[in-house]
């Protein structure tokens, strides 16, 4: 599936920068247009989707038709009320990592910019997968969860692999982990969207659920991982 991202949010970029509130200065603030320009040429957003039942289990949960387990209390929480799943995986291609690589040799600001303009865009990209799901869930009179990608709360890293393969992301949308479990493209995202035949109450930010919330950096300062 191919994406249209047209457009990246200067603040979500800045934020990714951790540059605090405050004006910017004008070479600042054309640096950032021209690497915005930049990224917006080179990424070649494309996406995955695949819908499966799930079963729960006391210690884990199994996505049925997949080698898939999830494993933690913090998915467990989030999937409580639902008995199927979306996977999805997005990415913005390969290009992307590679201006990244060359402009952090050449120009090395501008290269730290362009690595948060190239994860703005994958996430920009999540958030139009998610709101055409959600869009599919209306018209199904279901209800959706938000986003809870490996890596949050106690979900670990380390089923990158055995998700890619459910959606057989690797073929289809050129996607696959390292040894260490990191994605390559690196510009690229994972997630896994509960649909429910009820109205989900509570709390849907991952933070609830995650052992380190009350001693996470990035959570005191606004900007936690899953954002």
């Amino acid at each position: 599936m191919l994406l249209h991202v047209d457009s990246l949010d200067k603040n979500e970029i800045l934020r990714y920068l951790g540059h605090r509130s405050g004006q910017l200065s004008a070479e600042l603030d054309e640096t950032l247009e021209r690497c915005i320009r930049d990224t917006l040429q080179t990424i070649r957003p494309m996406a995955i989707t695949k819908r499966f039942p799930i079963q729960h289990n006391e210690a884990d949960i199994q996505i049925i038709g997949t080698n898939l387990i999830l494993t933690g209390s913090s998915i467990r929480n989030h999937l409580a009320p639902v008995s199927e799943v979306w996977l999805m995986a997005a990415t913005v291609g390969p290009a992307m990592d590679k201006l990244i690589r060359a402009r952090l040799v050449n120009q090395p600001d501008e290269g730290v910019i362009l690595d948060s303009c190239g994860a703005a865009a994958v996430e920009a990209a999540a958030d139009q997968i998610q709101s055409e799901l959600k869009l599919q869930a209306d018209q199904e009179q279901k209800f959706i969860t938000s986003r809870f990608s490996p890596g949050y709360g106690d979900l670990p890293l380390q089923i990158q692999k055995e998700f890619l393969n459910a959606l057989d992301a690797g073929r289809k949308i050129g996607l696959s982990v390292t040894d260490s479990h990191l994605m390559t493209p690196s510009k690229s995202v994972t997630a896994i969207i509960g649909i429910s035949n009820e109205t989900i109450t509570g709390s849907q930010d991952p933070c609830d659920a995650c052992r380190l919330r009350m001693v996470c950096e990035l959570r005191k300062a606004g900007t936690p991982c899953w954002k």
